[in-house]
């Protein structure tokens, strides 16, 4: 028994054995709280957030669940260094200890109530707003408001720590300098990003034309927009040439200009012109997709070998353009065989004379 005391009370590093384990012990007590805390948050506090009419207390019980359990550790962690007799140095480094736990917890609440302010606030704007473009700007909102939390969240564990941040931020002023020499296109392609966002040239799953490129929007960020071409490719463009390159957005069209070129023989008479017109307006007509009043069909040309006709119409279906003008193309070429109009064919005619000698 008195060994087991004197072995209590011995002393190391200034502390008695009995004062190291009411320090850890503190730690323990202060984990198991913790996770007792955190329970009471998964299992009563999120039923009874549930259960109100608003959906408010549901986010708060979220947001506090887990900076609280890391909270209640860093308190158990400085009420511990109470019972030990530390040097200055010791003091000095528990300290430090207590207050990057308590900043880690501090950032980590603010983080998580922006990111409930966004969900509750920014994002049922993005989703009613028309333009896809917005879905991009959220995630990239998110990771910039983070960024901003942790650099500055950085700054006040490094100047609580004793280093001068003036020096560190002249230094990297400094260092930014070069670096942005030796990054401006960089800069160009974030500044382009900024410049899409903001004009809105296109939106998601829009079809476009760049710079001889053409292809389906996929994806917009800061540094380069993605199109995907109908070949299954996906082509990447510096965000800089699309700010500065002239942009053809097909998918803006509500209708699309078809031209059909016909050639019928040169036995069709005048009134079996008029019945070749009238049979190709009433085929453009029948088919969806169509409009019906912007039809023209007109006999445009005596050919080397054909009487032309050429029908303009407008295509309506954007979404299946190239069916509707197989549609009219088949129509045409089935009513007018049935019409008994003969489409032409290059043909040569040669006169022979005969001489008599």
């Amino acid at each position: 028994m008195e060994a087991t005391r004197e072995l209590v009370m011995a002393t190391y590093f200034n502390n008695s054995l009995w004062q190291y384990l009411v320090f850890f012990g503190a730690i323990i007590l202060g984990i198991i709280l913790g996770k007792i805390f955190y329970y009471i948050c998964k299992n009563q506090l999120r039923g009874l957030a549930a259960k109100s009419a608003t959906k408010l207390d549901d986010y708060l019980v979220d947001i506090i669940e887990e900076p609280i359990v890391l909270l209640i550790v860093t308190i158990s962690v400085w009420v511990g260094t109470f019972v030990l007799t530390l040097n200055q140095a010791a003091e000095k480094f528990f300290d430090n200890v207590v207050l990057v736990l308590l900043t880690v917890t501090v950032t980590w609440f603010i983080l998580r109530l922006l990111d409930m302010l966004l969900t509750i606030y920014v994002e049922p704007l993005v989703s009613k707003s028309e333009s896809k473009l917005d879905d991009q700007i959220l995630p990239i909102l998110r990771k910039s408001v983070k960024t901003v939390v942790g650099v500055m969240a950085l700054i006040v564990v490094l100047s609580n720590l004793g280093y001068d941040i003036l020096s560190i931020l002249a230094g990297l002023g400094i260092g930014g300098l070069a670096l942005a020499l030796a990054a401006q296109d960089a800069v160009k392609n974030v500044l382009g990003g900024v410049s899409i966002f903001w004009d809105k040239p296109f939106q998601i799953d829009d079809f476009i034309e760049i710079g001889g490129k053409s292809g389906t929007v996929r994806e917009v960020g800061l540094r380069s927009t993605r199109l995907g071409t109908v070949g299954g490719t996906t082509v990447v463009l510096p965000n800089s040439t699309v700010a500065d390159t002239m942009i053809e957005n097909y998918s803006t069209r509500t209708a699309r200009r078809q031209v059909v070129n016909i050639g019928l023989t040169y036995e069709t008479t005048a009134d079996r012109m008029d019945e070749a017109i009238a049979v190709s307006t009433e085929t453009v007509k029948s088919v969806a997709g169509t409009r019906h009043e912007d039809i023209m069909v007109r006999f445009v040309n005596f050919g080397a070998f054909s009487l032309d006709l050429e029908i303009v119409y407008w295509i309506t279906d954007m979404s299946n353009w190239k069916m509707v003008i197989h549609a009219v193309n088949m129509g045409l070429k089935r009513n007018l065989d049935g019409a008994g109009l003969d489409m032409a064919f290059p043909t040569e005619t040669h006169y022979v004379i005969n001489q008599k000698s």
